[in-house]
């Protein structure tokens, strides 16, 4: 895989920051490309602009909320109609609340954002027989070489899991993120990248009051790598050549590096996935 033209590419979380650098770049490069967005604006928007740049491919979108799995099931469906095989995914989508707040399916909304949309989206797209494996996904995350011990969460209690509001909540999508990468290839047969693009200046805080913006402004205040260095960084390590079909890689802007233990761990994957199947069920009321 040398380049993208004539493939399609899907990009959750496509019509802002990280996800819309990696469509535009995708698109500019010949892919065929179907943004996912809650922003019907931003998607009109995002279509205006592409009509301006050259190349071969072509961008499409599809606007819903990815916080609701029953539109995560609508999304996969359309994709569906648009074609038989997803050849590039890139899963963008995430936000990041520091209050309480949960859907109305009940599950804690940056969980379901940040990761359960993810783990609902390749559930229904291997239903549909859209994933085999010339599939190659990279899924955004915390991805790096060693988990911290303030990161380290277990799943083998749904009750945990569904306890952690957040920041800690945030933390926990970021690390099942990482095993759901390991765990991919095994379970839908695809390629699997699971990428830390570490601080980028997108709107990823908007939802998070004022006060607590002010006590992470030092931090933030050192981002300076922007949405395009990021979206351009996701396109090579998609077309990359050295990635070996049906594995999951972890890498970074620095490069590739091992799993981590706790993430590499297949008893603490296998948990995850029976929380993520127990969550979404209830959400879906099946």
């Amino acid at each position: 895989m040398n380049h993208p033209q004539s493939r399609f590419a899907v990009v959750t979380g496509g019509t802002d920051g990280i996800g819309a650098a990696t469509a535009r770049a995708l698109r500019a490069a010949g892919a065929d490309v179907v943004i996912v967005g809650r922003s019907q604006e931003k998607a009109d928007a995002l279509l205006r602009a592409d009509k301006s740049h050259g190349g071969t491919g072509s961008m499409s979108t599809i606007v819903a909320d990815l916080a609701e799995m029953k539109n995560v099931i609508t999304v996969v469906d359309e994709v569906a109609d648009r074609t038989d095989h997803i050849d590039l995914l890139v899963h963008a989508a995430g936000i990041l609340i520091t209050r309480t707040e949960h859907t109305t399916e009940g599950i804690e909304k940056d969980f379901a954002v940040g990761y359960l949309s993810r783990f609902v989206f390749l559930e229904h797209a291997a239903r549909r027989s859209l994933l085999s494996r010339s599939t190659r996904m990279v899924n955004i995350a915390a991805s790096a070489p060693t988990i911290p011990w303030y990161a380290r969460m277990e799943f083998s209690s749904q009750t945990e899991v569904e306890a952690r509001v957040g920041m800690r909540s945030h933390g926990q999508a970021q690390l099942a993120n990482d095993l759901l990468t390991a765990q991919a290839p095994t379970r839908y047969g695809i390629t699997a990248i699971g990428y830390g693009p570490g601080a980028v200046n997108t709107s990823i805080r908007r939802e998070v009051p004022h006060a607590a913006q002010a006590i992470m402004k030092p931090f933030y205040a050192r981002v300076t790598r922007q949405p395009e260095e990021v979206g351009a960084e996701l396109l090579a390590v998609l077309l990359d050549p050295a990635v070996p079909a049906g594995s999951a890689t972890i890498r970074n802007r620095k490069g590739t590096f091992p799993a981590a233990a706790y993430v590499a761990d297949p008893a603490r994957q296998h948990e995850l996935i029976m929380v993520s199947e127990a969550l979404a069920a209830r959400a879906l009321g099946s």
